[in-house]
């Protein structure tokens, strides 16, 4: 996840010096710094928590490398937008946003569309699963910027903006598992367009005669055993009985490069068999 932009980047004009294990900075006191701006040392990134006298300034995080002096080439100041800053130094909300900037290729894809994000820019973003099993999106720009990837100074980029146009279509629904000895598999088979990336695979159960849909860990239900629910293919054993017959199975796709999210329409039934 990037913190920074390259809105109002400079250079230092004199060296630093840092001490490690200590969140102190000494600069030269012609090298304009305020709380909220980003110094890049070293290629690391830190947020300036406060500035304490015109030579020293408070980082927010301990300094990563060793006491040394930093010469004035790898050190860069950027202000990124007032609201950024006070969303990161302050650590966000209660409800977990992330902090995303969308470049102008990423802020035109309708994948990064499908999740609220329109635009380029900055914007404040969370995912969740609701009661019904569903994938919603809360998306809020914060600065909207319109820059070409290259020039966004997005340098740690984030996995939820769309990065190329893809898609995800599901070739072999999964289909029903009828199992006597207990154990048995759901599967799904899908192709792909564009440059998805790596597949991400959530499975979920759906008791018979209800409308929730809940996404599946290795002991979600007593009397069965879940295996590879991250995976293709969805393995069960320890199968007991009948208490679970009529259980229905389906799992949602996205990918590594932000390709819209797609759910298996035709849901696998479990029945156990004597």
């Amino acid at each position: 996840m990037s913190l920074i932009g390259t809105t109002d980047a400079a250079a230092f004009s004199q060296n630093i010096g840092v001490t490690n294990g200590d969140a102190t900075v000494t600069k030269n006191a012609a090298d304009t710094v305020v709380g909220g701006d980003v110094l890049q040392i070293s290629g690391v990134n830190y947020i300036v928590k406060t500035v304490t006298s015109t030579t020293s300034i408070e980082l927010h995080k301990v300094y990563a490398g060793s006491t040394a002096t930093v010469t004035a080439a790898n050190v860069i100041k950027r202000t990124p937008p007032k609201h950024v800053a006070e969303f990161v130094i302050v650590g966000g909300d209660s409800n977990s946003y992330e902090l995303i900037f969308a470049d102008s290729t990423e802020g035109s894809l309708a994948e990064s569309k499908s999740r609220g994000i329109k635009n380029p820019g900055w914007w404040l973003y969370r995912t969740y699963t609701d009661h019904y099993g569903a994938t919603r999106h809360k998306a809020e720009c914060i600065a909207a910027m319109s820059v070409a990837a290259g020039t966004s100074g997005d340098a740690s980029d984030d996995t939820i903006a769309a990065e190329v146009a893809s898609a995800v279509t599901i070739t072999s629904q999964p289909g029903n598992s009828a199992s006597s000895s207990g154990a048995g598999t759901f599967a799904v088979a899908t192709s792909t367009t564009g440059t998805p990336g790596t597949l991400a695979y959530v499975w979920q159960r759906q008791k018979a005669g209800t409308k929730r849909w809940v996404n599946i860990t290795a002991s979600l239900d007593t009397g069965i055993t879940y295996a590879d629910f991250t995976t293709a293919t969805l393995a069960y054993s320890g199968l007991g009985g009948a208490t679970l017959d009529g259980q229905n199975y389906r799992v949602k796709i996205t990918s590594a490069n932000g390709t819209e999210e797609v759910i298996s329409n035709g849901a696998g039934t479990l029945t156990f068999g004597s």
